[in-house]
């Protein structure tokens, strides 16, 4: 079996210099691109447009598109070579390219998907709403719809629908000589890193380096310089599990194989950065209580219900936490000071939450959070709390002594806080894995479950408390 991966855009390299710059650098360049786009549209010189857009890198004309009036993007848009019109599709924010595609010709828009890689068009076509996905699958060219379509019958955010379905692969009988004579002739693109091995039955057997390739003698058949243990996944792996062996392995690209072994397509370095940018942007939401295909250029009626139904839940928490407050409301009438403190216990309660889930979260998405070290990571959490809870229990306690002038008060509150600190530790540590167990995206559980737990035992331990001593109190 020989199979040869399909041509990809080009990128120039001055322009990746200037994209891939640091910082504020990266920046500045694409600030001066879309001024200089929005001069020369001013001052119709279409000519010299058209130029420094083909000099541009995809990534920075997509910025830059998205800063234009719509009637304004579309003409841009037109201006671009139709492979680079391809690549500039890929790297556009969900909302532009959905205002960009229906702005554009469906014919227009299916030519310029027939120029993309298929891993490529099922980006852009899955973002679309499903009848004019449909219609512009249509439009294309059979053989390259048809991928398109086998690549969309994976569960999203698998391997499968990640894989690209080109890829160069000999017969492990052939020779060097005829190993690289295809290559020759199969339109590889600029990111073919591996020639991969495979049987009779197109089973993965091995992969060889194409620097090995070169060096090696011209008659010896690619099984004599195989590397036959080949880190492989299977198609339905989750795209985060495919990013933690690309950075346990050091690997640049992944083959993707069925139930079988055999090959089915592969996973570029490229691709799996995409994925953890995205799996951290989600994670970084979910931390916050907002749904994690939230961006920042979403109109707020496609994101409202999203929201609503987050602070709904939060709102019912809320109101749980003051159910507590209110068992202890003859003893708040009593000594008035108790409400000043209440927020102080619920609120260290809280950071010290979040300390402990982050931790926790980041290392479940990093895979370091496995059964063997779940003990040593909890006695590091409720250590650290208890130690923590002492210093600052102690310093509030003299706050309390100084400003209220009572000892048993300044304890109650000292005791509240350690308490408090102890149960955000265990809490923070265990409802993550709990969550993870039950396939619950863990991320949510700071801003919701264990933000509750931390409120209703800071106020019960600190309230139940001053209700137990509140004679002495008075």
């Amino acid at each position: 079996m020989m199979r040869g991966r399909g041509e990809r855009p080009a990128t120039r390299p001055s322009a990746v210099l200037r994209s891939t710059g640091f910082g504020d650098a990266a920046v500045e360049e694409t600030a001066r691109l879309t001024e200089s786009i929005k001069e020369l549209l001013s001052g119709g010189r279409e000519e010299r447009l058209g130029q420094i857009l083909e000099d541009a890198y995809p990534a920075d004309v997509a910025t830059a598109l998205r800063e234009l009036p719509v009637p304004e993007r579309v003409h841009v848009f037109r201006l671009l070579p139709p492979t680079q019109a391809g690549a500039v599709l890929s790297e556009l924010d969900d909302q532009t390219l959905l205002e960009l595609v229906r702005a554009l010709d469906e014919h227009e828009v299916s030519r310029i998907l027939d120029r993309m890689p298929p891993d490529h068009v099922v980006e852009v076509v899955e973002e679309l709403p499903k009848e004019q996905a449909d219609k512009i699958l249509d439009l294309m060219e059979e053989e390259k719809s048809e991928e398109v379509q086998e690549l969309l019958e994976y569960p999203e955010n698998t391997a499968g629908r990640l894989m690209s379905r080109e890829f160069v692969a000999v017969h492990e009988n052939a020779t060097v000589a005829q190993a690289i004579e295809h290559i020759r002739k199969a339109a590889t693109g600029d990111d073919a890193f591996y020639l991969y091995v495979v049987d009779d039955h197109d089973h993965l057997v091995g992969l060889v380096p194409l620097h090995r390739l070169l060096t090696a003698d011209p008659a010896v058949p690619v099984r004599a310089i195989r590397k036959e243990d080949v880190e492989s996944v299977p198609v339905d792996t989750d795209q985060e599990e495919v990013a933690r062996l690309v950075q346990r392995y050091n690997v640049i690209e992944v083959p993707v194989v069925d139930g079988n072994h055999r090959l089915l397509g592969t996973i570029s370095v490229d691709d799996v950065i995409d994925v953890i940018h995205e799996e951290a942007t989600e994670d970084i939401q979910r931390l916050g209580g907002v749904p994690g295909d939230e961006t920042v250029l979403d109109p707020p009626e496609a994101v409202f219900a999203k929201r609503l139904v987050w602070r709904m839940i939060n709102l019912g928490t809320a109101v749980l936490a003051a159910s507590v407050i209110g068992v202890f409301e003859t003893s708040i009438q009593a000594l008035a000071t108790l409400a000043v403190f209440m927020p102080i216990v619920a609120s260290m309660g809280g950071i010290g939450t979040t300390q402990t889930a982050t931790v926790v979260i980041r290392g479940i998405a990093l895979g370091e959070m496995t059964a063997g070290v779940l003990r040593r990571v909890l006695y590091k959490e409720v250590w650290l709390a208890f130690m923590t809870g002492m210093a600052n229990g102690l310093v509030l306690a003299l706050i309390a002594y100084l400003w209220k002038g009572s000892w048993l008060l300044a304890i109650i509150l000292g005791v509240a806080l350690v308490f408090n600190m102890v149960v955000a530790a265990v809490v923070g540590t265990l409802v993550p894995i709990a969550l993870k167990t039950f396939r619950v995206d863990p991320a949510i559980a700071s801003s919701v479950i264990i933000t509750t737990f931390t409120d209703v035992c800071g106020f019960f331990s600190f309230l139940g408390l001053a209700t137990l001593m509140i004679r002495f109190l008075l």
